[in-house]
């Protein structure tokens, strides 16, 4: 007979979670690049930005890594006019216009994920990140790894380190809650209205109220969650690889209980999914068989398939209303139709490439690992711009309305802002894998031309060198007399 007030209270209780989530999003700006890759649903694109040609305008040092390793995924967000970055035992503010560090403080030593930033109660803006779990680089010490902590997960009797989620006040600083997690994460927080997504190593989902830290459910999805965790329209999507060489899935969760909605996995070889972006009704994901994978998010079932030429699975498809661009790993960048997976062109940057693509406007940004920045014709695929940032390898980009900003690694390590450069010219460079049959043409006739030049210099010099030419017969008659062997024309008897 109490049902039915139960069953009111209910939706009551979704629709004021609703109305206090849409009041807390609004508060930043639509396109503000407060997560990885813009936002929880990782399309990687904003309406409003610096259009190339850019200028280098700061270079800020950070401890995002060192010249041996590249600890986790250095991925700055912004807010506020800072660009934050999760470092190796800081996390670090710096202004966007100018390289000054805003502020900094103290994190447990951990591999770097990227931040996330959201409006909680009051309206004061949160910074949330993870923190421990260790130094898995190649130059850890003894001294720097932390003790492991007793965990749930891993075998009777033993440790591991785990990771802590974090929310500070950003204009304090003040931690507002910490809630511990399964295991190491890498994914960062994924914010999604007021519910907060993260991933660790031990395949574990842990969703977590923005404004008390309370969790809401665990989900143990069996595998490892390494990579950035997508949601929109109330549900979560999540990749999943296994230790054990099994094929890689992702996972939708409803938020609300974290119920599995669905399992995609792949008929295919591959062992590893990289980060999922959803936008407009699908889950895009690159798979390390070297595949774009496109899968109906209300579904799961695969809508389209398209092969690339090498693997990729270094960060989330960058995906707006007519484009997904993905870049392999090495450092070729891919437009394809979202809606049918088509190649609408490439362009083969030579180079390696750690993070994902970026859309700002009609351009394609992406950095690459020899420390260049390129911006590509979204329309085209040409090079329209590129420049060089200095020592070391470029990972990640985020965009602020009046600043690019770029995370490095390597022995200057930190960040690298940049701005519009009105002075600055563009460049119109064709990818090297396109053949064009009437300059290729023009190429091979100039590189002809010095070689004929050259033989037949050769070959007078020579002719002056050794005189002309001498015959067998030379000495003979012109009438052909005197040769026995010879016939004779007039045909005498």
């Amino acid at each position: 007979m109490r049902s039915r007030p139960i069953i009111r209270s209910i939706p009551a209780a979704i629709l004021m979670a609703g109305i206090v989530s849409a009041a807390a999003a609004s508060a930043l700006p639509a396109d503000a690049w407060t997560q990885y890759q813009g936002g929880p649903q990782h399309a990687g694109v904003v309406s409003v930005s610096p259009a190339p040609p850019l200028r280098s305008r700061w270079q800020a040092a950070t401890g995002i890594g060192d010249e041996t390793h590249i600890a986790g995924l250095p991925a700055p967000v912004i807010a506020g006019g800072d660009a934050i970055i999760v470092d190796r035992e800081d996390v670090t503010a710096i202004d966007v216009a100018t390289g000054t560090m805003s502020w900094t403080v103290p994190r447990q030593l951990g591999p770097s994920a990227p931040a996330a930033v959201a409006v909680g109660d009051g309206g004061h803006t949160m910074v949330l990140y993870t923190e421990g779990g260790g130094d898995r680089s190649s130059s850890a010490t003894a001294a720097s790894t932390p003790a492991p902590t007793p965990s749930g997960s891993g075998s009777p009797g033993t440790a591991v380190v785990r990771s802590t989620l974090v929310a500070i006040d950003a204009a304090s600083r003040q931690e507002l809650w910490r809630r511990q997690l399964t295991d190491v994460s890498t994914t960062g927080p994924t914010v999604d209205g007021g519910l907060v997504v993260v991933g660790a190593d031990d395949g574990t989902v842990t969703a977590i109220e923005l404004a008390s830290g309370k969790v809401r459910w665990h989900k143990d999805l069996g595998d490892v969650v390494d990579t950035p965790i997508a949601a929109d329209a109330a549900v979560v999507y999540a990749s999943v690889h296994s230790n054990t060489r099994q094929r890689p899935s992702v996972v939708a969760l409803r938020e609300d209980a974290g119920v599995e909605v669905w399992r995609y996995t792949p008929n295919t070889s591959s062992l590893v999914a990289g980060a999922p972006s959803v936008v407009s009704g699908t889950v895009y994901v690159t798979l390390s068989d070297g595949t774009v994978r496109a899968v109906a998010a209300d579904t799961g079932l695969e809508r389209w398939i398209s092969k690339l030429n090498a693997v990729a699975v270094g960060g989330a498809p960058a995906v707006s209303g007519d484009a997904v661009v993905v870049v392999d790993t090495r450092g070729e960048v891919y437009r394809l139709d979202p809606a049918t997976g088509a190649r609408r062109w490439d362009f083969a940057l030579n180079t390696p490439v750690y993070g994902p693509a970026v859309l700002i406007g009609s351009a394609v940004l992406v950095a690459e690992g020899s420390g260049e920045l390129s911006a590509l014709d979204s329309a085209t695929g040409d090079r329209i711009w590129r420049q060089s940032l200095g020592v070391g390898p470029l990972l990640t980009v985020a965009v602020a309305p009046d600043a690019v900003v770029v995370a490095r690694t390597g022995a200057a390590a930190g960040l690298v802002g940049l701005a519009a450069d009105p002075t600055g010219a563009l460049i119109d460079e064709r990818s090297p894998t396109i053949v064009m049959p009437g300059p290729l043409a023009l190429d091979w006739a100039t590189a002809a031309i010095p070689l004929v030049v050259i033989l037949i210099l050769a070959g007078r010099f020579l002719i002056l060198r050794l005189g002309p030419p001498e015959f067998e017969r030379d000495d003979l008659p012109l009438d052909g007399t005197g040769d026995e062997g010879w016939a004779d024309d007039g045909g005498s008897s």
